[in-house]
């Protein structure tokens, strides 16, 4: 499947500490079915022999783009890096795919995912997932095709276990949807923040049953991994707030508010168990912009929040 006018797909990949699965990563992405594809891997200051790597693949396929940072930013830098230079250099791309640098695809990801795009018109198309050994949490949301039409943000509320759709690396997407969106630079959760400002733009995605992703949280290196709670849950008061700002201003805030509430707590709880417990009430309050212990607010919410918002309002005895 090849395309004389040039690429059609983008895939960014962020590098660090990952020479261990790096190969791995590289040809699960070189070899795919679908060949129309330019890979821009950012090496993201990484201390090991990962640009070692990288220059000898460069080497042997033109469709390798090498970009370096001088020091390490992050994850979400490394991308933003990525789509920076697709939107200045990359005129024939059409959907753009983000894929971690210890991970690896199923062959066929770019030829089931390019097709459904371009018959269906999506923004997004989003398949799932699989964790390589152990994981807490379902990633199987769908077991038959879903379309989200204008509603998109509702994906992430319409399943409790929600993982799949606020991960950036599950889906492609349309060029044009991420021309004025970049990642936060945050030490965790900038997939997240992400998601919740692309979803909202996106006018229509399709979610696939078809698990083509295999997510490896073996690494030791990992630096999502290294992050300890405390560090979590202030990322995730920043992304609170952005998004809430945000969504105010596409004016979805006030139809989504009570439902962004039990998500994100629901999420705080599973990934911050021991720091959230506290009291947090200002932060709270100011992130969400309400008084998060009002009657107006708590008659809206389940049971389960309630429970997350006693957690985190407690005095510290």
């Amino acid at each position: 499947m090849s395309n004389l006018q040039g690429p059609k797909i983008a895939v960014i990949v962020p590098i660090y500490k990952a020479k261990a699965f790096l190969k791995r990563c590289l040809d699960s992405i070189l070899n795919q079915d679908f060949k129309d594809i330019k890979l821009i891997c950012v090496n993201d200051a990484s201390p090991d022999s990962s640009n070692e790597i990288l220059e000898n693949y460069s080497k042997h396929d033109d469709r390798i783009i090498v970009l370096n940072h001088d020091t390490n930013k992050g994850a979400g830098a490394a991308r933003n890096t990525g789509l920076d230079y697709v939107f200045k250099n990359l005129s024939s791309i059409e959907y753009i795919s983000m894929i971690d640098a210890d991970d690896r695809i199923e062959p066929d990801l770019y030829s089931i995912t390019y097709e459904v795009a371009k018959k269906s018109g999506a923004d997004i198309v989003n398949s799932n997932f699989l964790p390589s050994s152990h994981w807490q949490y379902k990633t199987e949301a769908n077991s038959k095709p879903l379309e989200y039409n204008g509603n998109c943000i509702k994906s992430i509320f319409d399943h409790k276990e929600f993982y799949t759709f606020v991960l950036c690396w599950s889906k492609l997407y349309k060029i044009e949807l991420l021309k004025n969106i970049r990642f936060p630079i945050q030490k965790f959760y900038e997939d997240g923040s992400f998601a919740y400002k692309v979803l909202p733009r996106a006018k229509k995605m399709i979610v696939i049953p078809n698990i083509l992703y295999y997510y490896n949280i073996e690494n030791p290196e990992s630096s999502c991994g290294k992050v300890d709670e405390e560090t979590r849950l202030d990322s995730i008061f920043i992304t609170i707030k952005e998004t809430v700002n945000d969504w105010k201003q596409l004016g979805t805030y006030n139809k989504y508010k009570y439902d962004f509430i039990k998500h994100i707590l629901h999420y705080t709880s599973m990934v911050c168990p021991k720091a959230y417990n506290g009291d947090y009430t200002d932060k709270l309050n100011e992130a969400l912009d309400i008084n998060i212990s009002s009657d107006d607010v708590l008659k809206n919410l389940s049971n389960e929040t309630k429970e997350h918002i006693k957690k985190m309002t407690k005095k510290n005895e």
